[in-house]
């Protein structure tokens, strides 16, 4: 049995390219400069300096973390994540935390998040600005020589966030994105709940002071998608797409990693939906084969199976996808920037409750290669 889709149900989602730079971590705790005579503003030294003091203590912890010493894990931390291609030979990789709400408070929490290539056990030596410029250009940020000539990771960043569960019974979620390039790498994520007022000292051996601290060291194997071969991104499953008031800002991307211009993908981690609801299936192809003319042919099939005692037997399918430079319209260069989007919106009214693998299959039609993706999900009442 096929299924009839819908056209334009998912449209052209993950269209905008991601820009991202390697993240740095911010110069917190350093107090902006009072313009003019205006004294500083006690308050937000101490903040400020509270916040630095924060800092210092989970940058310890994932240095602990990395020579192998035992680190704090007070509340467990589901990690997951997916690739996408972004600009310059890079990838973006989004990630979300799941916590217990009965095991971690919400409200006040600190994240740091460090990637380090596999295997890294010691802090890279410290490196400086190049020339005075640099240094000129980061004091124009107030960002203090200290900040600059600190150990230089593929990715590092710190966010102070007030975090909530989405509902009772709801667990926690944090989305943040990291940009990488490909390569086999360890992310180190610190938490900590963090004190409505933080204390003015901190122990240089031990966990910050306030709540629980948990850290985890998550291996990343990050995909080539630049050398050339047929590949896709992660498959995303999303429980809808909402638009947004406005596109959102490259210092934005971070927290928002799964909103692609003025488009935000509402992603289900759990991978789980109720019948009146549309599976809504998202990837990316890449690298396809092309003629001197810059033509290509891809075809993408979607194949359920239903799973059920043990068992798998195929469900249905959707009508199958084509991909070529007169569907896509004239101009259209998937070997620059620019990547095939493909995906269903898929109505789940004639899925009978249980669980379901959803086969991808691509079809190179011009170099006879195939790529198949797979990816389990539920149907609940």
């Amino acid at each position: 049995m096929a299924l009839r889709v819908p056209r334009g149900v998912v449209g052209r989602v993950l269209t905008a390219a991601v820009v991202i730079g390697t993240g740095a971590l911010p110069a917190l705790g350093q107090p902006r400069q009072a313009p003019g005579n205006q004294k500083p503003d006690p308050a937000a030294q101490a903040q400020a300096q509270a916040q630095q003091q924060e800092i210092q203590s989970l940058v310890r912890l994932a240095d602990t973390a990395m020579s192998g010493a035992q680190a704090p894990a007070e509340f467990p931390i589901q990690f997951q994540n997916d690739f996408l291609k972004a600009q310059g030979n890079r990838v973006w990789v989004p990630i979300t935390l799941t916590l217990d709400p009965a095991k971690v408070a919400s409200g006040p929490l600190t994240l740091y998040l460090r990637v380090v290539p596999r295997g890294t056990t010691t802090p890279p030596a410290p490196t400086a600005p190049a020339n005075p410029k640099d240094r000129d250009k980061d004091k124009d940020k107030n960002k203090p020589a200290a900040a600059a000539a600190g150990p230089a990771y593929p990715y590092e960043d710190v966010s102070f966030m007030d975090v909530k569960a989405a509902g009772p019974g709801q667990p926690i979620r944090i989305y943040r994105g990291i940009g990488v390039p490909a390569g086999s790498y360890d992310l180190y994520i610190v938490l900590h709940e963090r004190a409505a007022a933080a204390p003015s000292t901190a122990s240089a051996a031990a966990a910050p002071a306030g709540g629980k601290t948990s850290v985890l060291k998550q291996p990343l194997d990050v995909p080539n998608y630049a050398n050339g071969e047929l590949a896709t991104s992660s498959v995303i499953l999303a429980e809808r797409v909402d638009q947004l008031p406005a596109p959102i800002t490259p210092d934005q991307q971070s927290e928002k990693p799964y909103a692609f211009g003025q488009t935000e993908i509402v992603v289900s981690p759990e991978r789980k939906f109720k019948k009146s609801q549309e599976l809504i299936v998202l990837l990316q192809i890449y690298n396809p084969m092309l003629t001197p003319e810059k033509k290509f042919n891809l075809e993408a099939t979607y194949t359920f199976y239903r799973q059920d005692g043990g068992t798998e037997k195929r469900f249905n399918s959707t009508e199958p996808q084509t991909f070529s430079a007169e569907t896509m319209g004239a101009g259209f260069d998937p070997s620059g920037n620019s990547s095939i989007q493909a995906g269903q919106g898929v109505p789940l009214q004639s899925f009978p409750e249980g669980t379901y693998r959803l086969e991808i299959k691509i079809t190179d039609k011009l170099s006879a290669k195939t790529l198949t993706q797979n990816v389990n999900f539920t149907v609940t009442p």
